[in-house]
């Protein structure tokens, strides 16, 4: 067995960022830039101002003294969209918009609650500084400025700049075609009535919805029935379609567990075949042409924690984004805690936040084909490998789960 952590090592360093292409903005959100995005413009295109209020010249408020307030004429109105085609003389001042361009002459704009009008006369009674509420051309950003730079993560907010900036389609890697094969003579259909012996293919669909909720879009060979050769020929055909291909049991040393001889007949660069996790250790990991090949576990548990410990961050690396932050953030035992010690174990628990701090309660059995406990956990504690037993009251590192 090897590490969780050199287990995804080796992974991220095999997951590259596929080709990019051109898409519409709004179908880029949550995903990241394929290429540097320049500015077309100046933001602001013209020196604009920040408040409602009135366009001045600065220096016609320096001889302000107490009590004795300054007055202007106000000789104009400028909306926003607008402009003025006179300009600002000493003694005079325009009523003026938020986002309105300063005319030619002004170069301050005072709130409009601070001052008095009365008729066509503006009362000043403080100092102004030059530029006070006045956003200068290209103060955001300048024409050729790198506005966003590739790799960065497209939120509503990035949306927005490209959006103001003329952009209506922009570059992104493209997204990774996922396919999943379902081993096992067991299975059947989810709308089959099991007989004795018998389960239905939940895997198939908790796979579907968890490559759903990282925004692509599943290839599902359904059930590959206990047959190396039939197993050999659907993966084979899966590597043709895919990107990444995943095979969900057959990956431990049973007679019916035939994933490694077919690798090893296709000629498949193993990487790993255990990883010293719990639940999850048969998990294995394989290239074979720049393709990337994952057996995970038939239980359920263990199929979900796999997928979401070493297939997500791939698919993540491979849409491009930045794998070098940690999700995980310390909560601590609200109840003693007790495992088998060796493997890093990935207990499912209930994370409350409770006096601006995070505690994780038990959330039932973790044997590995207890979806039900899943269905109860919204995050999951690590108990280190070679540790047994917590307290309540120690700290385990802990991360929310299907975000």
């Amino acid at each position: 067995m090897i590490s969780v952590e050199e287990a995804l090592r080796i992974i991220l360093e095999e997951s590259k960022a596929l080709e990019g292409e051109e898409k519409n903005i709004l179908s880029c959100l949550n995903k990241v830039l394929a290429e540097d995005i320049y500015s077309r413009d100046n933001l602001p295109p013209f020196d604009k101002s920040a408040m409602d209020g009135y366009a001045i010249k600065s220096e016609d408020t320096d001889l302000y003294k107490d009590g004795v307030s300054i007055e202007l004429e106000i000789v104009d109105l400028i909306k926003a969209g607008e402009s003025s085609d006179k300009e600002l003389k000493n003694g005079q001042a325009m009523k003026i918009m938020t986002g309105a361009p300063v005319p030619e002459g002004a170069n301050a704009v005072i709130q409009i609650e601070k001052v008095e009008v009365r008729e066509d006369t503006l009362h000043i009674s403080e100092k102004v500084k030059n530029g006070c509420n006045v956003i200068k051309l290209g103060e955001e950003i300048k024409v050729g400025d790198i506005a966003l730079r590739k790799g960065t993560l497209i939120r509503p907010t990035e949306i927005g700049v490209l959006a103001s900036l003329g952009y209506s389609k922009i570059k992104v890697p493209r997204n990774p075609v996922v396919s999943i094969l379902t081993t096992g003579d067991e299975l059947v259909e989810i709308n089959e009535t099991p007989k004795f012996g018998q389960i239905r293919n939940s895997n198939e669909y908790s796979l579907k919805a968890l490559i759903q909720n990282l925004g692509l879009e599943a290839l599902s060979f359904g059930i590959v029935e206990d047959k190396k050769d039939t197993l050999k020929s659907k993966v084979k055909e899966a590597l043709e379609k895919s990107d990444i291909v995943i095979t969900s049991g057959g990956a431990s040393v049973g007679d019916f567990d035939f994933v490694e001889q077919v690798l090893n007949e296709i000629n498949a660069d193993i990487k790993f075949q255990s990883v010293a996790i719990k639940p999850g250790k048969p998990i294995s990991f394989a290239v074979i042409d720049k393709k990337l090949f994952f057996s995970l576990p038939g239980n359920p548990l263990s199929a979900i924690t796999t997928f979401e410990e070493f297939v997500k961050p791939a698919c993540e690396k491979m849409l491009g984004k930045n794998m070098e932050s940690d999700n995980t953030f310390p909560v601590i035992l609200a109840e003693d805690f007790k495992e088998k010690e060796g493997r890093s174990k990935y207990i499912y628990v209930k994370i409350k936040a409770e006096n601006g701090k995070l505690y994780a309660y038990k959330a039932g059995s973790q044997s590995s084909n207890q979806l039900i406990t899943m269905s109860k956990a919204n995050g999951i504690i690590i108990m280190p490998e070679g540790i047994g037993y917590k307290k309540a009251g120690e700290v385990l590192s802990g991360k929310f789960i299907f975000k």
